[in-house]
This record gives C-alpha cells, structure tokens and sequence, in this order.
C-alpha cells in the first residue's frame, strides 16, 4: 500500500507541477527540476525536429533558466557529436570528461569532471535530449540520474505534449488569419471556402445553407453539384443532417457559441472526427442574421490522445511490473503481499512466501552471454506462473531471483507440494540458442503467521532459509527455523564489528619478506591484515576476509591498508631502510571500481609515496573473470608506476592471450604447488612449468609457501627468482622486521624468526 501511495503521489505532483503551464514553461519546469539536483553543475535541453537540433533550455549552477532558442550548432561548448551520437543510437551516453579521447575542454563548462547525455524517447522516436554535466564523478552524476528516473518518465509525454502545443497554436494562428481574412474580404471567404480543410458553412435564419465550403464534397453521399440553398436533410447524409439538427436545436437555445463532435464518412470510406463550432453572426445593432459552422477534423489529434493514454497505460504498466518478464516488481509485490495478509488475518487463514533463486545463473551468464540469460529468466517465469494458482502471485525481485506468495493455504504441507512441483518444472531441460540448459533452483520458505506477521520480516526469514538451502547443496526447499536466524544475526553482528574495526584502530599489518632464492636478500614483503577483535582476540582472516567481499567493506577495508601499509613504506625509506615493493593483494571489487585509479592516486599524494614502492596482487580467478575490464584496469595502474603480479598462479584457468595482454611483473606459484613438489611428479611438472613460461613472457617468479631447504633448492635449481615462506621468514610486526636489518639491508637464509602467529598467510 505504501508503495501504490507513493506512486499515485508522484502522479499527483508532476500533475501539480505541470498544469495550466504552456509550452516554453513546462520545458523550463523540466530544466529546474535537474538542475536542482546538487550532483549537476550543469543542465542543457535540446529538441530535435525537422532535421534540426534546438536548444530549449539552459540552467547552470542553479540560476534562473534561460530560453535562448538557439541553434545547436551555434553554442560551442557543446560536445556536438557526442549528443548527435546519442540521438542517432537512442542510447544514454556517459563519459568522463578528463579521460575521454572524444571530447575536448572546450566542449564543456570549465571544472566539469563528468557528463550524461540522457535521450528521451517515445514509440521509437527521440523527442528530447538532455545533456548534463557535473563538477563530481561519474558515479556521483549517474547516482543524480537514477534520482531522476520520475522526470525521465515523464518526460516522454511532456514533451509530446509540448509539440502538440507547438502545433496546435501554429494551427490556431492560421485559422485566426483565415477569419479575419473572412471579414475582410468576399474574395477571401470565397477563397476559403474554396480551399479550407475544414466543413464551413453558414445558414439563414429560415436554415437554408448560403455557403458552404468545398470540402463538403469529401463527406459520403454529398451532392457535389448543389450546396447552396439547401436545408439539412436535403443533399446532407442523414448521419450528418440529424447531428447539425441536434446542434440547431442546443444552440436556439443558448444563441452563444457551441462546440460538440460529429463523426461523417468520407467518400473514401474513412470515418472522420470533427471538431464543430456553431456560432451566430451579427448585425452591428447585435441582431442576429445567419449562424456560421465550422467543422474542423481533429481525426488526428484523436488518435494522438488515445495514444497517450495509451501511453500512460504503458507507463503505469511499467512502474509496476518487471520489464523483461513482465511479472509483478518489488512495488507491485509488496502491495499484494500486505493486501494478502489483511485477507488470511480475517479468514484465519495461512499465506506461504517461497522466495527462489537460480543456480549457477552467473556461469550462465558469462558462459553464454546475458541476452541467454534474459531468455532463460522469461522461460522459468512462464513455467512458474504455469504452475501456480491465478490467485497466486509470482513476482520478480532482482536478477535471478523471484518471490511467489501463496493465499488462502491451509498447512505447511500445501507449500510443500507446490514447492515440490516448481523445483520438478524448473529442472526441466531448456534449450537457448541451441545449448541445452539443465537448470535447478533453490527455495527459501516463511510462513505466516508462525514466522512472522509483517510483509519485510516475512521476506527476510524466507532469504535466510533460502541462503540455508543453498549452503546445503542447491536444487532443493528448506522451511525457515529459528535457528537459521540466529547464525543471521552472529553475521550481522560480526559484520557490525567489522566495520567499527575499520574506524577504531583494531587491525593491524604484518609483514613477511619475498626473498632472492640465489642470495637470500630481502627484496620485497606482502602486506597481510590482521584483526585484534577486543573481545574475541584475534580473528583469523579466512573469517572476516569473506565477509568483507559479501558486504563491500573491503572497499574502506582495502584501502585502510593501501594508506596505512603506504605510510609504513614512507616511514622506512626515511630511516634508510630497503625492504624493496610492499605487495597488496587487490580485491575483485576493487579491481572493478571504475575510479580506483583514481583514489588510489588520491592516497599516494596525500602520503607523499611515489607508486614504484608498491607492488598489487591479484588471483589468477578475479584476473580471468571480466578478462577484458581487468586489461584496462592494470593498464591504468601500470602507467601510474606501480608493480602488479598475478598471485595463486596454476589454481584457475588463464587464457594465455589475455595473459600476454596483462601488464604484469611477475607470477606467484601457488602454496599448493610448492609442499611436495620434490617428490610429487604433478606438482613438480606444474612449477616447472609456470617458470618457464614467465621467463619466455620475461616475468619474475615467486613461490609462495616454501617451508624447508629441500624445496628452496629445487626451485633454485630451476631458475625461480624469488621465495616466500616459513623457510625465511613468518608475518612479523614492523618493529621486529626492522630489527634484521644491518646497514639498510636485510638478509633471510633460515627461518630464525620466532613464531608470531597462529594463522598462516
């Protein structure tokens, strides 16, 4: 219900705010409602039409809009192709301003940082564009646009609104000028009459016709021959003779001026819609003498209002249902879900939420493409809606996820069965671009009102149990129990610990040295975080690492480190000590922010740390996984100077073509490789291998997890730069690395480091 309010106040609003406005005034209401989003420096509207670009309107750092009307191509600043591009493709179109190699600073407004060039569209067809720009990033400004979806909803019919305005007064200019040319001149009635598109006529006051226009003789069963001096049901159809009658008698009645519609046949055989006007003629004593009719056709603008109605039946369509599937949404969702619980609350009834999400619908994605996804989305809807009651709800909430409420059920059991029933549907094979899809699914199930009487608490507990499912193998129901929503809880409240660690100094750095195999000496160390809970001691990585990924706390948690290992290395390098590049390992969701280049630049100036210092590591899988964007990504940080590595190298699958793209500096052998490698054949092939590809790509090599002399020979044997391990040396604090230094240098042969730690890397 809260969500049909909202809607219906957002209608109410926009109605509000565009009523009773003409045309230049609803384009200038559209040009301050953007501009009064703060992310936005900058807003310009532009029309196209007639093969031309328009500018409307222009509002800039919230100041009053102006209305140049001027020609596109005459305001400079403009990225002019960038627009036009957007216009042709009928796709919105961003870009960062510093970093795009389309546009120039000349095209756009001193200190902007990012644009948006968001085309409206209706029925095909582009009606507007708006061009935006913003003093802050790209995220800031598309975050603005999302805000703004109700004025990109609107849009659309505003401005279909605004150019029938256009045309509708440019059509009421021409007929003022064909009335006054009427009284002025016989010759320029005759000439109307003679030429007008509309059914002009005037009568006596004994209702004989005394002129009539030609396009009469358009009008079915008309006698082209005779017009003049003819009664209404002499040569006028019967159809049309009976509705000038009605009028007659109304306007007898009033003597005023009165409007109705008339619907007459053509010869042709179209019917058409006329707009009629009846109005007296009078002498300058005011008496009347004859009575003027005029019909206009307004067969098009007839159709252009059942279009938009048809149009507003779409939007309203739109705001509530799932575009791909066309299944209720979340807003629609909620709204059935609180009306069904109203309704099993006074039948004392039971309701089922059973909330299903796909199996492994990522690899499908990325095996297959998204456009095989979509179709496999519209697929399972149409088997679920299939199985399912009409009194049933299925609804789509996210990606691959969707929601069915069960009515008027009268034990678990009930639930049971059509849960069975949907898992056997879905598991059914699916054939999509000629690749067969063997698919299944997990479900998630509350009950109400054991487990709950509110819509949000029902929905939570039937996402712990789905969750539950999943963890137990997929392709199967569980019913939520309580305690399921307990471990629930210990997650939310670790992950609340976590994120007051971040705040309030309890993590700490250890470092463990990367040594020459040849040597022994130091030349570079990973950095490993640690958490010192207060009250559970210290937690180990493998606990919080995980949980930092599912919520997006590594973001502040990754760069926590960046900073605070970055001010260890400054730190060092003022002492005169060389501990060569600290290595970070670099997450997968920070290798897909789009502006990590970016901050990370941000936090090396505010630390004063050249970016030779540092060295980045990520897994081979989160390298390989969006192959094409992780190509970009280290390009951006290889041209700032930094050193970047591929770490548990031999554990995934790497396409040697994009691996040779990668602007890497070296490959870690991973832990697993390293334990038996002397007298394991696999392992060993496999080591050996990885070093001599790096080598041919002219990479370093390093293994990680060497823990005795018998495997750090081996690899020296075969050509392996560097090692990483109990062998030398465990994750130490700053202070105890420092001490193992001897005039600015540090040599490891053997691990005489005491343990520090009960965890391993």
């Amino acid at each position: 219900m809260q969500n049909n309010s909202t809607a219906a106040e957002l209608i109410k609003k926009f109605y509000q705010l565009f009523t009773d406005l003409n045309h230049n005034e609803v384009i200038e209401r559209l040009a301050r409602l953007v501009i009064g989003d703060p992310a936005i420096s900058r807003v310009v509207l532009l029309i196209p039409q007639n093969d031309q670009i328009r500018i409307e309107a222009i509002a800039q750092n919230q100041t009053n809009v102006v209305l140049p009307r001027i020609d596109f191509k005459h305001l400079q600043s403009l990225p002019h192709r960038n627009i036009q591009h957007a216009i042709e493709l009928g796709q919105p179109l961003c870009v960062e301003a510093l970093y795009s190699q389309t546009i120039t600073s000349s095209n756009y407004s001193p200190g902007t940082n990012s644009i948006y060039i968001y085309p409206v569209i209706e029925k095909g067809q582009v009606l507007a564009v708006y061009y935006m720009e913003s003093r802050s990033s790209l995220d800031h400004l598309e975050l603005a646009v999302q805000n703004l979806e109700p004025v990109w909803l609107f849009s659309g019919f505003l401005m279909r609104h605004v150019l029938e305005i256009r045309q509708y007064e440019e059509k009421s200019a021409e007929y003022a000028k064909a009335e006054q040319a009427l009284w002025a001149s016989e010759i320029y009635l005759n000439a109307i009459l003679n030429n007008s598109p509309a059914l002009i006529s005037i009568k006596d006051l004994n209702g004989n016709i005394m002129m009539a226009s030609d396009h009469y003789k358009m009008l079915a069963e008309v006698n082209e021959s005779k017009l003049v001096e003819q009664g209404f049901f002499g040569d006028y159809p019967m159809e049309l003779a009976q509705s000038l009658w009605d009028v007659e008698e109304e306007f007898d009645k009033s003597t005023q001026v009165v409007e109705s519609e008339l619907e007459v046949r053509h010869k042709d055989g179209t019917l058409h819609t006329y707009l009629m006007l009846r109005f007296p003629l009078r002498e300058e004593t005011g008496d009347i003498f004859s009575v003027c009719s005029i019909c206009m056709d307004i067969t098009e603008r007839k159709l252009a209002e059942e279009a938009v109605r048809d149009q507003q039946s779409r939007l309203n369509f739109m705001a509530f249902h799932d575009a791909l599937t066309g299944l209720p949404n979340r807003s629609l969702f909620y709204d059935r879900l609180n009306h069904g619980l109203v309704r099993a609350h006074r039948s004392s009834t039971k309701l089922g939420l059973m909330l299903i999400d796909i199996d492994h619908f990522k690899s499908i994605n990325d095996s297959l493409g998204r456009n095989a996804g979509d179709q496999l989305l519209k697929i399972l809807a149409t088997k679920m809606v299939a199985e399912l009651r009409r009194m049933d709800t299925v609804a789509r909430l996210d990606s691959d996820e969707f929601i069915v409420i069960l009515e008027n059920i009268r034990s678990v059991g009930d639930a049971r069965r059509v849960a069975d029933k949907v898992l056997k549907r879905l598991a059914e094979p699916v054939i999509i671009d000629g690749t067969t899809l063997q698919n299944s699914v997990s479900i998630g199930i509350s009950m109400y009102p054991q487990d709950g009487n509110a819509a949000d608490e029902l929905l939570k507990r039937a996402d712990i149990a789905l969750h539950k499912a999943k963890e137990s193998g997929k392709n199967n129901y569980l019913y939520f129990t309580e305690g399921m929503d307990a471990s629930a809880v210990k997650f939310m409240v670790l992950e609340k610990d976590l994120r007051a660690a971040i705040d309030e100094d309890q993590l700490r750095v250890y470092y463990q040295p990367q040594v020459d195999l040849k040597s022994g000496s130091l030349v570079g160390v990973e950095a490993l975080i640690r958490w010192q809970h207060p009250e559970r001691g210290l937690i180990s990585p493998s606990h919080f690492i995980p949980l930092a990924e599912e919520t997006g706390l590594i973001v502040p948690l990754g760069e926590w480190l960046i900073r605070h290992a970055g001010r260890q290395q400054r730190h060092w390098i003022d002492m005169g000590l060389h501990v060569g590049k600290i290595a970070l390992n670099l997450s997968p969701r920070q290798l897909r922010q789009q502006d990590f280049a970016i901050r990370l630049r941000d936090i090396l100036n505010e630390i004063d740390l050249p970016a030779q210092y540092l060295e980045f590591e990520i897994t081979e899988t989160s390298a390989m996984e969006h192959a094409g964007e992780t190509v970009n990504m280290l390009a951006q940080l290889n041209e700032m100077g930094l050193s970047l590595a591929i770490d548990d190298f031999g554990t995934g699958y790497s396409s040697l073509a994009y691996l040779k793209r990668f602007p890497i500096q070296k490959l870690k052998i991973d832990r697993s490789f390293i334990h038996d490698i002397h007298h394991d054949q696999n392992d060993a092939s496999i080591a050996n291998s990885i070093i001599g590809l790096a080598h041919n790509m002219s990479l370093n090599v390093v293994a990680e997890g060497v823990e005795n002399e018998e495997q750090a020979s081996w690899l020296r044997k075969r050509g392996c730069d560097q090692a990483q391990g109990f062998l030398y040396a465990q994750p130490v604090t700053p202070e105890k690395l420092e001490t193992y230094f001897s005039s600015g240098t540090a040599v490891f042969q053997t691990n005489d480091i005491e343990l520090e730690l009960p965890f391993p890397t």
